[in-house]
C-alpha cells in the first residue's frame, strides 16, 4: 500500500494485466459474488499487490493464479491513479498471449475471451460459456489502458 499524497488516507496498490494477440485483449468475465468489485461484468486480469511484493511480481503471480498462464515476458506500460475507482493506485502491464485460449485454465471468473476495442467499446460483450450478454465495466480508464496498450506495441515495434 502506498501513501496517498493528497491525504492521509492509505489507497489500496493493485495491477492489471492485458495478454494480447492480433489486436485483441484477453478479458475477464468476473465472478457474481458477493463482495467484488463490479460483479458479472468483463474487466482486465489482475488484483492486489502483497505486502512486500513488487508490482511486477504481483503481475505475473496475479495471471498465473487466474489463468494458469506464464508469459516468456511481462511489460510496464504504466501507473496510474484512477478517481472512478476511489483513488485506486494501478500497475497496468501487458504480454503477447502465445498459446491458444482453448488451452487457458480459467480459475477465477465464469469466462474469458478475446475482444477488439471496438467490441469492448460497445459496452457488452458475448460470453460463449454462460450463453449471453454482460457488461464492460464501465471505467474511461479501461478503455484509455487499451488504447495505451496499442501505442505502447506500435511504439516497441
Amino acid at each position: 500500500m502506498t501513501k496517498n499524497r493528497n491525504s492521509n488516507i492509505r489507497s489500496k496498490e493493485v495491477v492489471v494485466i492485458l495478454p494480447y494477440v492480433n489486436r485483441k485483449v484477453l478479458m475477464q468475465l468476473r465472478d457474481m459474488k458477493e463482495g467484488i468489485n463490479f460483479p458479472g461484468c468483463w474487466g482486465f486480469f489482475g488484483g492486489s499487490i502483497d505486502e512486500g511484493e513488487t508490482p511486477e511480481d504481483a503481475s505475473w503471480r496475479e495471471l498465473f493464479e487466474e489463468i494458469g498462464y506464464k508469459p516468456s515476458v511481462m511489460y510496464k506500460m504504466g501507473f496510474d491513479v484512477v478517481r472512478d475507482l476511489g483513488n485506486l493506485s494501478i500497475h497496468a502491464y501487458c504480454c503477447p498471449l502465445t498459446i491458444p485460449i482453448e488451452k487457458i485454465d480459467l480459475q477465477e471468473g465464469m469466462d474469458l475471451g478475446l475482444f477488439s476495442l471496438e467490441e469492448i467499446m460497445m459496452k457488452e460483450l458475448y460470453s460463449s460459456k454462460m450463453e449471453r450478454a454482460f457488461p464492460v465495466i464501465e471505467i474511461p480508464y479501461l478503455v484509455d489502458t487499451i488504447r495505451n496498450l496499442w501505442r505502447y506495441i506500435k511504439s516497441a515495434d
